[in-house]
């Protein structure tokens, strides 16, 4: 059994639910998820982010730890809005490919608009001690259903900007995320994305 409200999402075995108060944030400070930058962000900007309307950073714990009053995340992750454009021009560049997909699975009468809603994910991070362990693909699990059950605006797609790495760019490709044009290749980070119509019309069940 799944609960579900504005700002928190369970399963049998996890939560997501939203930092809220300053107290929320000061207990990130002994997050370490390996990653120098990922975790200054958590424990030293996440709440300035949040404060200034620009993002808002959830934790992902086990339920057992929730059912007894802990704190114990195993991940974080925040989200912020965000779009995907479409212009005429773009469309014969390498965001064709993105193109080609939208007639694929948006009904004409939309597939002409220039842009496309959509949700970031601004970081993510998996405790060092629980990495390799899946949390990461249930964590995004848990997200795509989230954001398909309450969400107040249209949400189409979510979008990452990955690292632009073997081992991260492979994570978000296992969990369905595409490319959405080859003229990033060659920097830093590359944006992904993922369609979550196509997801909610999966008939498996989208947690087990």
């Amino acid at each position: 059994m799944r609960v579900k409200t504005r700002n928190k999402i369970e399963s049998d075995k996890f939560i997501l639910a939203r930092l809220e108060t300053n107290e929320d944030f000061k207990r990130a400070i002994f997050f370490d998820c390996g990653a120098d930058d990922l975790n200054d962000f958590f424990k030293e900007d996440a709440i300035h982010h949040k404060e200034h309307l620009l993002a808002e950073t959830y934790f992902f714990q086990p339920i057992e730890a929730t059912n007894k009053g802990l704190f114990y995340p195993v991940a974080f992750i925040s989200f912020l809005n965000d779009h995907i454009p479409l212009t005429r021009q773009e469309k014969k560049t390498e965001k064709k490919i993105f193109w080609k997909d939208i007639k694929k699975h948006i009904p004409y009468k939309f597939s002409n608009y220039s842009t496309f809603p959509a949700v970031k994910i601004g970081r993510l991070g998996v405790h060092k001690d629980y990495q390799r362990n899946h949390i990461g693909s249930y964590l995004l699990n848990m997200t795509k259903e989230f954001f398909l059950t309450h969400n107040r605006t249209g949400c189409r797609f979510i979008t990452v900007d990955s690292y632009n790495n073997e081992i991260t760019t492979n994570f978000y490709k296992k969990n369905g995320f595409q490319f959405l044009w080859n003229e990033d290749k060659d920097k830093d980070t590359r944006i992904m994305y993922f369609d979550l119509k196509r997801f909610k019309d999966q008939s498996k069940p989208i947690l087990q």
